[in-house]
């Protein structure tokens, strides 16, 4: 059989009935092409799945590798192929990954990022097999465009959960307000008859009404009793102010706590909170913006992929398949190889936490 025969019958694929016969496997076969200078003819995509493996190295070493064409080889060897360019040439390989297969993956400032255009799609790499509320649910909620906030009635009891917590500078304030709004009133016995009012009538001999002045205020506010009395009178207004501020801080203290336990999760794969925008012009001349994410170990997700995936012909044991990273993440934690991230939700918010940021928040409202 001639050269030119030779030649037509590989890249026609009849390998098996006019190759092979002459000659012990394809790499022998690839070894003569080499040595008679015919090889540069051949359509090396025609090589069969069970030999490629075996003839990747020589490829290899004589630089054909692009010959490969990725589109072009057999399904079963799509993977093979992807997964030996990766580890003789990493860059070159993920370069043609994130353009062309995973195409939400951009390289940028020396890494590789994921462009977000919704950030709640983070949350499908989360656990979601609870018949409760889920970290999937929680992550969602907190990666979500809107505020979240997840609890409306946080207390029946503004006194013990707002007064009692507040440090000096706040009581100040709350003194300043107290005086403002009803500072030299005259407040009726009858109307407010809690044994400290009293007191006050009694010190500023006045019978049968008090005032709340700069020098009993701050006596009013360390009396649960009395306050609680004026906040259902003459203070209701303040009364409401409370009941914002504590549902704002019990709100901020709970989210506070899922976003950090959502973010040691991410942080298996992105670096934490590297969120980075970038402003596009389109062509009608408005701005968008699109964020990107850093990824931790781009190369290792790819790896994981192909060695998983190795050998499979159906679509979905392709990269193109998915075509987002989060989906080539989800598959490996559908098929097992990773895990599911997920994160313990509490019942409740921290009350430490909570404090502070009533404390925080007072001034703005008061």
């Amino acid at each position: 059989m001639s050269i030119e025969e030779l030649v037509d019958s590989f890249n026609d694929g009849e390998i098996e009935n006019n190759i092979l016969p002459y000659f012990n496997d394809v790499l022998t076969f690839l070894k003569y092409a080499n040595r008679n200078g015919f090889i540069t003819d051949l359509d090396l995509n025609q090589i069969p799945h069970d030999e490629m493996e075996v003839c990747l190295p020589y490829i290899y070493e004589l630089g054909l590798m692009g010959n490969l064409n990725y589109d072009e080889v057999p399904g079963e060897l799509k993977n093979t192929i992807l997964l030996y360019k990766l580890e003789k040439n990493p860059d070159e390989t993920l370069k043609y990954i994130s353009d062309s297969l995973v195409t939400d993956v951009y390289q940028m400032k020396g890494g590789y990022y994921l462009y977000i255009k919704y950030r709640e799609e983070l949350a499908d790499i989360f656990y979601n097999g609870s018949r409760d509320t889920s970290s999937h649910d929680y992550a969602k909620s907190m990666l979500g465009e809107d505020s979240w906030e997840p609890y409306w009635d946080t207390t029946d009891d503004v006194y013990r959960d707002v007064i009692e917590d507040l440090n000096d500078e706040n009581k100040s304030i709350l003194a300043e307000y107290i005086i403002k709004n009803i500072g030299g009133q005259e407040f009726s016995l009858d109307d407010y008859n809690d044994e400290l009012f009293s007191d006050f009538s009694e010190e500023q001999e006045t019978e049968g009404t008090f005032q709340i002045t700069s020098e009993n205020v701050m006596t009013l506010i360390d009396d649960e009793k009395a306050m609680k009395e004026m906040l259902k009178g003459e203070l209701s207004d303040l009364k409401n102010e409370l009941y914002s501020i504590h549902n704002n801080a019990y709100n901020t203290a709970y989210t506070d706590e899922i976003y950090n336990d959502m973010w040691s999760e991410l942080s298996t794969y992105f670096e934490p909170k590297s969120w980075e925008t970038e402003t596009i012009q389109t062509a009608s001349g408005k701005q968008v913006y699109h964020e990107h994410l850093k990824i931790n170990d781009f190369y290792d997700i790819v790896y994981t992929f192909l060695v998983d995936n190795q050998g499979g012909a159906y679509s979905d044991s392709f990269l193109e398949y998915f075509g987002s990273f989060i989906s080539v993440i989800a598959n490996l934690m559908d098929n097992g190889t990773y895990s599911w991230l997920d994160f313990r939700v509490s019942d409740h918010a921290d009350w430490t936490l909570t404090k502070k940021y009533v404390n925080e928040l007072f001034p703005d409202y008061i």
